[in-house]
C-alpha cells in the first residue's frame, strides 16, 4: 500500500430509508431514538466533528414533530457547521418521477433546511437507482456544484476514476464523486460484523484499523486525488460510537495519513484544492458495474406508477396553470398553501424505496392514500378555479337555462380537438334534439350526441361541475343503471326530470393557457331527431368485409368540414390512419399518409416472473404465452362521426403461479379476462388504446408488443427535461455486478425512427419499455403493462449476481391482484421525432382539454388571449405557477433539440419586468421585453430556462 500524503475524510452519516421493509410510522420511533442520541453525541464528544443527516430535509420535520424543543438545538448544531442537512426534501428515485417533481424537491429541502441555518450545497444521492443525464444542469441551476453518489457506473468509471466532471448535455458540470464501495464503506467501524453497530457490542480500534487498511487500498486503485472519502455510517445507523478512540488509533497507525473527521462540503473542497485534472463524462448513470442497479422497480407495482403519473399531471399541468391564469388574468386567488400541501404529500411518495415498490405491503398501502389525498386535492381545487371562472348556477333562478359550454386549455399553445361532456339540462329546458350550439361569435357549430339519459331530480349538484369523463363517467352511468331510466326517442317524455346528455364537438383554436365558450340553446326552429347512435354502439360486429355504416350525429354534423370517423365492421378510419382490430386484441395500424403499414400491433405476450420487487428474472425453464389467435368477442362501444371505438374481450388463460421449485410455470392455469379498446378520433394522429385486466395470476411479467418494422439502432425515450436517445443493443455487463436489462426507462413516450419514418408509443404512466431486436433486424417496442411478484428481495435468481437487495419478506400485494387498466396510444410519423412534433402530440395526449359547463350570468367573457403562448415545438414548458415568494409569474422551459432554439412567448397582459432565474426561483438577470406583452427567448441545445415574469398594473 501507497499511503503517504493522503488526507482521509472520514465522514458519519445515516442513510434514513422513511420507509422499507417497516412503514413510516414504525421506523419514525427509531429515528427519534437515533436522532436525540446524535444530537447529545455531538454537544457531548468533542471528537465527533460532523455528521450528515442523510441529504434529505424530510427528517427533520419528522423528528420534531415528535420532539419540537429541539429544533433550537438542531439549528444550533447546524451553524455551527456539526450537522449538515439537506438539500433534498426526500431522497427520490430521479427516473420514475418527472423532472419538475425533482427540481420542487430541491426547492422544498432547501426551504425546510433554511429554518435551520441553510443547506448542504453537496449534491447528495447515496442510494437512488441510477442518476439523470440532466442531474448535473438541475444541480448547477440550483446551486449545488458537486456530486456524491454510489449506484450507476458502468464500464466508463475504469478511465474516469472515482473523482471526474460530470456534464449534462447543456455543457453544465459538476464534480462528481463514486464512493468506492458503496455508502456503508466504513459504516461499524470497530466491529466484526457491520450490523453490531446497532448493538451495545464493544468497539475494537483494532478491528477498525483493519478495515481501513483494507479500504485505504481499494480507494488508492481508482482515486484520482491524494484526498480520499470514507462513508462512516449506513442504513438506519446511529452515530459512531467511541469515535475518538478510533481516530487516535488510525493516526498512529498510517502517520502518514491524515484523517479528517468532517463533511461531505469540506471534503469536495480538499479534492477542488488538490489541483487534480479531471476528466469527463457525459451521460445518464445507469450501469451496474460495481452496484446493483435495480432496474426491476420500473415496473414494480404498476399501479403506483399509475397514480404517481395522474397525481403528477393534475398538480403540474392543470391546477398550477389554470391558478395562474385565474390569479394573473382575472385576479383570482391562487391556492399557494393548497398546493404547497399537495407537493409535500407527493413527494413523500417519492424516496426510492417508496415510488420503486420495492417495501412491504403496508408501506404501499399507505402511499396509495397519500396519492389519492393530492389526487382528490386536485380535483377539487380545479373544480373550484374553474367555478371562479364559470359557475355552474346563476344569481337568479332563470339564468340557469343558459347553459355554457367553455373548453379550456390547459397547456401553452393553441389547439383544436374534438371533446366532449356530459351535460346536465334541467327539467323545463327544451330536450337536446331542440337545441343548438353556438360560439362566441354567434355562428353555429355541429354537435354530436352520444347518449342520453332522463334521471328524477339528481341529488348531488356538483355533479354538473364534474369532468364527466372517465372515472367520473363511470361513476354516473353505474348511478343511472341503479336508479334511472336510460331513454331513446323519448325526449318529452319525463318533464321532471334532468337530462343527461353526452355530446361531443370540435373546441377549435382554443388559446393557449386560456379557453373557448359556446352556447347551448334552444333554437329558434325546431330540427329532427338524430339517429339512433345507443342502439348502434351496443352492436355486435359480426365479421369483417361488411358494409360500411353511415353512422348519423346530431345536430347536423355531417355538415362540418372535417373527415369524419368510419367505421365498418372491425376496421376504423379517420382518414389519416386506419386500423383493423382483431379478436384476439391485435391491430393492423396504416398510415395513410404515406401508406405505412404495421400489422400486428398488441400482441400480448406473458412469461413468468421468478425475480422480486427489485428486478425481473426468467426461471430456469422459461415459457411464454400471447394472445395470439385466442377467440374473442368484438364489440362497436362508440360510432360518431368525432371519434369511434372498438371492443376485443377475451380470456387470457396463464399459469396461476410459479411451481413449486420455482423452476418453471405451474401446471394449473387460471383465465385472466381481457378487454381491448381501440379509439379514432378525428384529425387526430393516434390511436388511444384501452387495456382492461383482471389479474388472477401471479409470479409473471405481461408486456404489450409492437413489432414496428423499423431497422434502427437507437431508442428515444421521453425524460426529464430529455428525450434520452439510448442503443438498442446492451451493453455484455459480462463481469458487472449486475448486467443490463432489456427494459429502459421512460416517462411520456418512447419511438424508434430511421430516416423516413418512425412510430412512437405514448403511455399514461407506464414507465418501462424495452426494444427488441428481431431475427429480420427490425426492432419491436416491448411495454410493459404488469409485473407481478411476491417477495421483497431473493437471492435466488441469475438477473442480479451475488446478494439479496433487502431483506426477504412475503409481499403478496406485489403480485397486483385484481382489475388493472392500462391506457397508451400509438403515434406513426414521418421524418424525424423532432420535426414530426412527436413531443407536443404526447403533451396533448397527457393534458386534455377541459369541457366544463356552467351558465351564462357572470361567465368570463370568451374570446380573450390566454396567459401564454409560444409557438416553437422543440421547446417544451414545465412549470407555469406563482413565484413561490413573490405575486408574480413563474415559467419554465427547456430545449428538446441538439442545436439552439429561439422563441416568444406572448402573455395575455402587459408586461412590466422579465428576469432570468435560477431553478430555485431566485433571480438571476433583467430581460428586455418586446411589445408589452412579448418576450423572446433563446435557448441553447437542451438548456433549461426558468423565467420570471412581473405583469403591469392594470
Amino acid at each position: 500500500m501507497s499511503t503517504p500524503g493522503k488526507t482521509v475524510y472520514i465522514v458519519s452519516h445515516t442513510h434514513w430509508d422513511r420507509e422499507w421493509y417497516r412503514p413510516w410510522s414504525s421506523f419514525r420511533v427509531d429515528l427519534a431514538t437515533a436522532v436525540r442520541g446524535l444530537l447529545e453525541t455531538l454537544e457531548r464528544d468533542p471528537a465527533f466533528r460532523h455528521f450528515v443527516l442523510d441529504g434529505q430535509a424530510i427528517l427533520l420535520e419528522d423528528y420534531l414533530e415528535i420532539h419540537p424543543e429541539d429544533g433550537e438545538r438542531i439549528r444550533r448544531l447546524a451553524e455551527q457547521g456539526r450537522l449538515s442537512l439537506g438539500p433534498w426534501y426526500v431522497l427520490p428515485d430521479e427516473f420514475l418521477v418527472s423532472g419538475e417533481a425533482t427540481l420542487r424537491n430541491l426547492l422544498l429541502g432547501r426551504r425546510v433546511c433554511e429554518r435551520f441555518g441553510g443547506p448542504s450545497e453537496v449534491g447528495y444521492l447515496p442510494d437512488s437507482f441510477g442518476h439523470l443525464a440532466q442531474l448535473p444542469q438541475m444541480l448547477r441551476g440550483s446551486g449545488i456544484n458537486s456530486f456524491i453518489y454510489t449506484r450507476g457506473s458502468g464500464d466508463e468509471l475504469e478511465e474516469l476514476g472515482s473523482e471526474y466532471l460530470w456534464e449534462a448535455p447543456d455543457g453544465s458540470a459538476v464534480l462528481a464523486i463514486c464512493q468506492e464501495g458503496g455508502y456503508c464503506n466504513a459504516g461499524g467501524l470497530g466491529f466484526r460484523e457491520i450490523w453490531e453497530a446497532h448493538t451495545p457490542r464493544e468497539v475494537d480500534p483494532d478491528l477498525a484499523v483493519e478495515r481501513v487498511r483494507v479500504l485505504l487500498e481499494e480507494l488508492e486503485r481508482r482515486s484520482n486525488s491524494c484526498v480520499l472519502l470514507l462513508n462512516n455510517g449506513c442504513d438506519h445507523f446511529p452515530p459512531q460510537r467511541d469515535l475518538g478512540p478510533i481516530l487516535a488509533r488510525l493516526r498512529e497507525t498510517f502517520p502518514d495519513c491524515e484523517f479528517i473527521h468532517e463533511s461531505h462540503a469540506r471534503y469536495v473542497a480538499a479534492v477542488r484544492r488538490s489541483g487534480v485534472r479531471l476528466k469527463t463524462w457525459r451521460g445518464e448513470l445507469l450501469g451496474g458495474r460495481y452496484h446493483h442497479i435495480l432496474s426491476g422497480v420500473w415496473s414494480a407495482r404498476m399501479y403506483l406508477k399509475q397514480d404517481n403519473h395522474r397525481a403528477q399531471k393534475l398538480l403540474e399541468r392543470y391546477l398550477e396553470p389554470l391558478a395562474a391564469w385565474l390569479r394573473f388574468l382575472h385576479g383570482g386567488e391562487y391556492p399557494e398553501g393548497l398546493i404547497r400541501r399537495c407537493w409535500k404529500r407527493l413527494l413523500e411518495n417519492h424516496p426510492h424505496d417508496s415510488i420503486c415498490g420495492c417495501s412491504v405491503d403496508e408501506v404501499h398501502e399507505e402511499m396509495e392514500t397519500r396519492f389519492a389525498e393530492v389526487i382528490q386535492s386536485c380535483e377539487q381545487a380545479l373544480h373550484r378555479i374553474l367555478c371562479r371562472a364559470l359557475p355552474l348556477f346563476a344569481r337568479r333562478e332563470k339564468g340557469d337555462r343558459e347553459t355554457v359550454l367553455a373548453v379550456f386549455n390547459p397547456l401553452a399553445f393553441p389547439r383544436s380537438e374534438p371533446v366532449r361532456r356530459l351535460v346536465i339540462l334541467l327539467p323545463g329546458e327544451a330536450p337536446v334534439e331542440e337545441m343548438e350550439l353556438v360560439d362566441e361569435a354567434g355562428r353555429e357549430l355541429p354537435f354530436e350526441v352520444l347518449e342520453r339519459h332522463y334521471l328524477e331530480r339528481f341529488w348531488n349538484v356538483d355533479y354538473r361541475a364534474e369532468l364527466f369523463c372517465g372515472p367520473q363517467l363511470e361513476k354516473l352511468r353505474t348511478y343511472i343503471e341503479h336508479f334511472g331510466r336510460r331513454m331513446r326517442r323519448e325526449p318529452g317524455a319525463r318533464e321532471d326530470a334532468d337530462q343527461f346528455v353526452l355530446l361531443q364537438f370540435i373546441a377549435e383554436d382554443v388559446p393557449g393557457l386560456g379557453h373557448r365558450s359556446y352556447s347551448l340553446k334552444e333554437r329558434k326552429g325546431k330540427r329532427g331527431e338524430p339517429a339512433d347512435l345507443e342502439g348502434a354502439a351496443a352492436e355486435t360486429v359480426t365479421g369483417a368485409g361488411g358494409e360500411e355504416r353511415a353512422i348519423s350525429g346530431g345536430s347536423g354534423i355531417g355538415k362540418a368540414a372535417i373527415r369524419e370517423v368510419r367505421l365498418r365492421d372491425n376496421l376504423l378510419d379517420n382518414g389519416i390512419l386506419r386500423v383493423r382490430l382483431h379478436a384476439d386484441g391485435r391491430f393492423d395500424l396504416e398510415d395513410l399518409r404515406d401508406g405505412s403499414r404495421y400489422p400486428g400491433f398488441n400482441l400480448l405476450v406473458d412469461g413468468e416472473d421468478a425475480g422480486d420487487e427489485y428486478d425481473y428474472s426468467p426461471c430456469p425453464e422459461s415459457g411464454s404465452i400471447t394472445s395470439s389467435g385466442i377467440a374473442g368477442e368484438l364489440r362497436i362501444v362508440e360510432a360518431g362521426r368525432l371519434s369511434a371505438c372498438l371492443e376485443s374481450r377475451f380470456d387470457l388463460r396463464l399459469p396461476e403461479s410459479l411451481s413449486p421449485d420455482r423452476r418453471r410455470r405451474h401446471d394449473v392455469s387460471v383465465a385472466c379476462p381481457i378487454t381491448v379498446q381501440v379509439r379514432l378520433r378525428t384529425g387526430s394522429p393516434l390511436v388511444e388504446v384501452r387495456i382492461t385486466m383482471d389479474n388472477r395470476a401471479r409470479d409473471h411479467r405481461l408486456r404489450a408488443h409492437f413489432p414496428t418494422g423499423i431497422r434502427s439502432g437507437r431508442i428515444h425515450s421521453d425524460g426529464q427535461f430529455l428525450v434520452a436517445d439510448r442503443p438498442v443493443e446492451r451493453e455484455p455487463g459480462e463481469d458487472w455486478v449486475q448486467p443490463p436489462a432489456d427494459t429502459v426507462p421512460q416517462q411520456d413516450f418512447s419511438l424508434v425512427q430511421d430516416s423516413r419514418r418512425g412510430l412512437a408509443l405514448l403511455n399514461r404512466g407506464l414507465p418501462e419499455i424495452a426494444a427488441l431486436r428481431g431475427e429480420d433486424g427490425t426492432v419491436t417496442m416491448a411495454l410493459t403493462l404488469l409485473r407481478a411478484v411476491g417477495w421483497l428481495s431473493r437471492d435466488d435468481f441469475p438477473t442480479r449476481r451475488f446478494s439479496n437487495a433487502g431483506p426477504t419478506l412475503h409481499t403478496p400485494g406485489a403480485q397486483c391482484p385484481g382489475p388493472r387498466i392500462f391506457e397508451f396510444a400509438l403515434l406513426p410519423f414521418q421524418g424525424d421525432w423532432l420535426s414530426a412534433g412527436v413531443k407536443r402530440v404526447s403533451e396533448c395526449y397527457q393534458a386534455p382539454l377541459i369541457l366544463r359547463q356552467g351558465v351564462a350570468d357572470g361567465r368570463l367573457a370568451g374570446g380573450t388571449p390566454g396567459l401564454l403562448e409560444h409557438r416553437a415545438a422543440e421547446l417544451c414548458v414545465s412549470a407555469i405557477k406563482r413565484h413561490e415568494e413573490r405575486d408574480t409569474l413563474l415559467v419554465r422551459l427547456y430545449n428538446t433539440a441538439d442545436a439552439g432554439a429561439e422563441d416568444t412567448l406572448v402573455f395575455g397582459r402587459e408586461l412590466e419586468g422579465a428576469w432570468r432565474s435560477d431553478l430555485l426561483e431566485r433571480r438571476v438577470a433583467a430581460l428586455p421585453l418586446e411589445g408589452g406583452n412579448r418576450l423572446r427567448v433563446t435557448l441553447g441545445p437542451h438548456r433549461i430556462l426558468s423565467l420570471e415574469l412581473q405583469f403591469a398594473e392594470r
